[in-house]
């Protein structure tokens, strides 16, 4: 069976989701950060020497990084689920929005929020963000506005990879990491979370990583 090590606050949400989507058989281990420190706990290093999560154990496997885990599930356990056939262009942009999630689209929204975090006072770095966030969100919205999900018609892996992205802008994971990302002001945006989210599979992540 697999174990999914799930720390709170983290983007082990991806992979629970993923595993309901997949149907799989796994086994959730809940890990919670120190509240002082809001680094990981000790349970999470001895698992993974970075102390980060998603953790995943498979048998005597123990795969770390969530585009790594995404990858993982689809190919070893997916038959065939939730990737396009690599011959298609379908393919093309799954393999863009899988690492796009945590490069391009990711950079700004961390930016912001360890800029909240750290309370950077810059209008300097007020000013890079916003402009990231146009670039990055209004690429994304023409992307919605062809297709209903970032690969094309059907909904894929890299679908969980950039969801968590933008629950993660808009506060919809961490209400309070909440950053200034104006998703709302993209309505391509706005419509193709509401499809993710009524997902059956999302909404059993949600009961599972309240």
């Amino acid at each position: 069976m697999i174990t999914i090590h799930h720390l709170n606050m983290s983007r082990s949400e991806r992979i629970v989701w993923l595993a309901e989507e997949l149907a799989i058989n796994y086994e959730l281990v809940h890990h919670q950060r120190d509240p002082k420190t809001f680094r990981s706990p000790q349970s999470i290093f001895e698992l993974s020497p970075l102390g980060k999560s998603p953790v995943v154990q498979d048998g005597n496997r123990v795969i770390c990084e969530s585009g790594a885990v995404v990858e993982y599930l689809i190919e070893r356990h997916g038959q065939g689920r939730l990737k396009p056939a690599v011959d298609s262009d379908a393919y093309v942009a799954y393999l863009h929005w899988m690492h796009a999630a945590e490069s391009t689209l990711m950079v700004p929204i961390l930016f912001d929020l360890y800029g909240k975090l750290l309370q950077i006072q810059s209008a300097a770095y007020d000013g890079f963000m916003q402009a990231e966030f146009a670039t990055t969100l209004s690429h994304l919205d023409r992307t919605l506005g062809v297709s209903p999900y970032v690969a094309g018609e059907a909904f894929t892996g890299a679908d969980v990879m950039v969801a968590y992205d933008l629950h993660l802008a808009n506060g919809t994971s961490f209400p309070a990491l909440k950053t200034a990302a104006p998703i709302e002001q993209y309505p391509n945006i706005v419509a193709y979370l509401e499809r993710v989210e009524a997902r059956p599979a999302y909404q059993r992540m949600r009961q599972l990583c309240p």
